[in-house]
């Protein structure tokens, strides 16, 4: 049962920058996608190929993004409870291409890993009063944001 007093989410597909797609996922690139992510970093094609992606992939013309040694996409960075990327105005057309939903599996695992409430699709909050609560100022950012 839902507490009246909690709104649903205002934004059902925005990110809730919890990791999870850029824990489970390895990025495929193109080569197109290493020149625009090794402009934005300021480093050679060759650099980010050595450093950043994992010679054992066996496709001629495709880069596959290292993963961290505890999971996880190499760019993905932790402040606090988000987890962002941290060359987004750069990233990969998949992950442009990702949408964030309550009906994703990924997201929902996430929602509940980073802020202990479960939703439903459409956007009924399920938790304790404070994890809902913590969630909901987290939302209202959102909205500071767009302002």
């Amino acid at each position: 049962m839902t507490d009246p007093s909690i709104s649903k989410p205002e934004h059902p597909s925005v990110c809730f920058r919890c990791g999870e797609c850029c824990t489970r996922y390895q990025v495929l690139l193109e080569p197109s996608e290493l020149e625009r992510i090794a402009g934005f970093l300021g480093i050679s094609v060759e650099k980010l190929k050595a450093e950043y992606t994992d010679p054992r992939w066996p496709v001629p013309g495709k880069f596959l993004l290292k993963h961290r040694d505890k999971g996880g996409c190499i760019f993905l960075i932790h402040k606090g409870k988000e987890a962002l990327c941290s060359i987004h105005i750069a990233k990969p057309g998949v992950c442009r291409d990702w949408s964030p939903s309550l009906s994703r599996k990924e997201c929902s695992q996430g929602l509940s890993r980073v802020w202990g409430v479960t939703a439903t699709e459409n956007g009924d909050l399920f938790g304790t009063p404070h994890d809902r609560a913590a969630f909901e100022e987290y939302l209202k950012s959102f909205s500071s944001e767009d302002s």
